[in-house]
């Protein structure tokens, strides 16, 4: 298999607070998931663990060549 020819497995994503602070983190979950990522984390502006909902598709990573 060459190079260009590698499948995509996985999907790097943007998730932001469900507090309303605008505060965002990045994220990975696998590209045939049909689920939306969801992760409970320290928010620093509320100073409080909140949900992190996904947000869009920041872009696809290759899978690593062995």
């Amino acid at each position: 298999m060459s190079t260009s020819q590698g499948f995509i497995k996985t999907v790097m994503v943007l998730l932001e607070s469900t507090s309303g602070s605008g505060h965002c983190i990045v994220g990975f979950r696998p590209r045939l998931s049909t689920n939306r990522k969801e992760k409970i984390a320290f928010d620093p502006l509320v100073q409080q663990n909140v949900l992190y909902r996904e947000l869009r598709k920041i872009r696809s990573l290759k899978k690593a060549e062995s």
